[in-house]
């Protein structure tokens, strides 16, 4: 798929997101931020949250590219923790959003 739908997509789609709580306070989970980054968390999550199959991560209009989940670490690692982007399944129906600060939080629009 090429950058720039993987990238629309995600920006029209993200309003439609129902996120879920991680906790009663927040739905935001910290893996940390800059060199504090807990990667091991973030791939964790990334693994247990999406099924086998291609992932969609939209960081920009021309920087957006679709990956196989084994190769999910090396497309994000430099990213987590320093900018935000989004993680999606191949379908654009379940969502792990990444922001800079150092937090992430799940979602899934429900039809």
């Amino acid at each position: 798929m090429d950058s720039a739908l993987i990238y629309a997509a995600s920006d029209s789609l993200k309003f439609k997101v129902k996120w879920q709580s991680a906790r009663p306070e927040s739905e935001w989970i910290y893996f940390g931020a800059q060199d504090e980054v807990n990667i091991p968390l973030a791939l964790k999550t990334i693994n247990e949250y999406f099924a086998d199959g291609p992932l969609n991560i939209a960081f920009g209009r021309k920087d957006s590219i679709q990956v196989n989940k084994a190769e999910i670490q090396k497309a994000i690692q430099a990213a987590l923790g320093k900018i935000s982007f989004f993680v999606w399944d191949k379908d654009f129906k379940r969502v792990i959003e990444f922001n800079h600060i150092g937090v992430f939080r799940i979602g899934i629009i429900l039809a």
